[in-house]
Order: structure tokens, then C-alpha cells, then sequence
């Protein structure tokens, strides 16, 4: 069985990777039975880097890096652009360089602070129209990193095709997401990981991961198209392995064998071949 990795970065401990740490994710991935990825990028663009060395033998879609909006979450794993001007550039210079979507960065990470669940970051409704219209000029395809319902629905609302970790979602942007054909890669695994590494409160992890879970049971019962991403890369998110963990989660969310195939990639629904 072949299958897609949807979200993750070419990042080992806490770096781009090099030629080195390429051949070994390359050798990870194939060991777990990934065969497509979709980069979500870094500011040193190891996606492109990766297309060569990989060449055939896996294939390779990348953004190259994001674009963040000045003064919010991204600096790691984007362009930092502030204006018009610097977005349609920026955003251009990635069409330049050979990427094969926009990764647009469109709210912070995760935060467990009662006030602030979701930190500083993203850009306003005129800012993603400008994106995506720039991008759809030139036949690039935008996706979001998007958490916190507003900010999720404001992409959406701009034209994006896909949504990257989406918490907080509700179900009425979910049935938009459904009307307007955008797909959602949840990314449980990596959030779980990341909670489990740093003091918390564990009833109050376990309730957003729970939410998270209904709202992907939720979008698998409207049809909406959901893929398996795994965010590795990330800390404590191991290339390849953490693939059947997130699988994991999309069985806790109660779906179906032939739904999680069809996040995984997988055209074939024969029993043999069920995930």
C-alpha cells in the first residue's frame, strides 16, 4: 500500500535538513509505506531541495516556505510579508523557484491560556483575498494554516483549497468548507505530541483533542474531504512513524476503515488493503 502524508516538514532537530537527513526521511518514509508528501515548508525551502534528491522515487509537493504576516506566528517556517506589495513579490518569487502551492500562515499555534487559545498571527480578510487572487493568477493553489474558527472561515471565504490543523472549528464552517470543496488535514498526533512535552492541564488537552476528534467524525459524515497529515518534523514528530499514530486518532474519531483510506491516499477499498 502507498500512502500520502498530507503536512509535514523536512525539518530534524530543529533544523532544515540536509542532503544527509534527506536520504534518512526519504528511507523513513518509504519504511512506513509513504510514497506522496505534501511539504509545508521552512525558511530554507529543503522542499525544493528534497524534489531533487528524492527524485522518482517519492514524490514530492512543496510550498517551499509560508508567508506570515509581520509581527505573528511563522518566523521558522515562512517569508515574513506586511503589504501588497510584498505579498504579490513574495508569492511570485515562489512561483520563480519551482513550489507547487502557497502556504499561507493565517493564525498562531495553539495556546492552553483560557484568554488566548489560539496566539497572534494571520491576516486580514482584504490580505488572503490579495493572496489568493495573486496566486490563482499564476495557477498556484493556496493552503492555510488556520486555527480558531474565524480565522478558518476567513480563509476559506478568500478562496483557499485546504486547511492545516483547523482546531476550533465549528460544524457551520465545516458545511462551508464541504459547499466550497476545501479539504481539511487535521494534524491530532502532532498537537497531542506537543501538549505532552511541556507542563499542562491534561483534562483541558484532552478536551480540545476530543472536540477535535467530533469535529473530524462531524466532516467525515458531510463528505468533506479529510487527508492524514502528520505535522513531523515538528518536535517529538518522527518522519514515517507517527504516520499510523495520527491514523490512530482518525479511528478514535469513530470513521471508517474506506474513510480513513481515502484521508490516507488510498484508492483501493478491497478488504485486504483496509487501513
Amino acid at each position: 500500500m502507498a500512502f500520502r502524508d498530507a503536512h509535514l516538514h523536512f525539518i530534524t532537530h530543529g533544523r532544515p535538513a540536509d542532503e544527509n537527513d534527506l536520504k534518512g526521511i526519504e528511507g523513513a518514509l518509504k519504511c512506513s509505506g509513504i510514497l506522496e508528501v505534501y511539504d509545508m515548508g521552512d525558511r530554507a525551502m529543503t522542499g525544493l531541495k528534497a524534489k531533487e534528491v528524492f527524485g522518482d522515487s517519492l514524490s514530492v509537493k512543496t510550498c517551499g516556505c509560508g508567508l506570515y504576516k509581520k509581527g505573528g506566528y511563522g518566523r521558522f517556517i515562512g517569508i515574513e510579508v506586511d503589504s501588497r506589495d510584498e505579498i504579490i513579490r513574495a508569492i511570485r518569487e515562489l512561483f520563480l523557484r519551482g513550489v507547487d502551492f502557497i502556504k499561507v500562515i493565517n493564525s498562531g499555534i495553539v495556546s492552553l491560556k483560557p484568554t488566548t487559545p489560539v496566539t497572534e498571527g494571520g491576516f486580514s480578510r482584504e490580505e488572503l483575498k490579495i493572496i489568493c487572487s495573486e496566486a490563482g493568477e499564476i495557477g498556484l493553489d493556496v493552503f492555510a494554516h488556520a486555527n480558531s474558527d474565524r480565522s478558518i472561515r476567513e480563509a476559506v471565504e478568500a478562496g483557499v483549497i485546504s486547511i492545516e490543523h483547523g482546531f476550533f472549528i465549528t460544524k457551520d464552517t465545516l458545511d462551508m468548507m464541504k459547499e466550497k470543496s476545501v479539504s481539511w488535514t487535521p494534524t491530532v498526533f502532532a498537537f497531542h505530541v506537543a501538549m505532552s512535552s511541556e507542563p499542562h492541564d491534561t483534562s483541558l488537552v484532552e478536551r480540545i483533542i476530543d472536540g477535535h476528534l467530533r469535529s473530524i467524525n462531524y466532516a467525515a459524515s458531510i463528505g468533506l474531504r479529510l487527508k492524514i497529515g502528520t505535522d513531523s518534523g515538528s518536535k517529538g514528530v518522527r518522519h514515517g512513524e507517527s504516520y499510523m499514530k495520527e491514523v490512530e486518532f482518525f479511528r478514535r474519531a469513530g470513521l471508517s476503515p474506506q474513510q480513513i483510506n481515502a484521508a490516507a491516499g488510498l484508492e483501493s477499498t478491497s478488504p485486504e488493503q483496509l487501513l
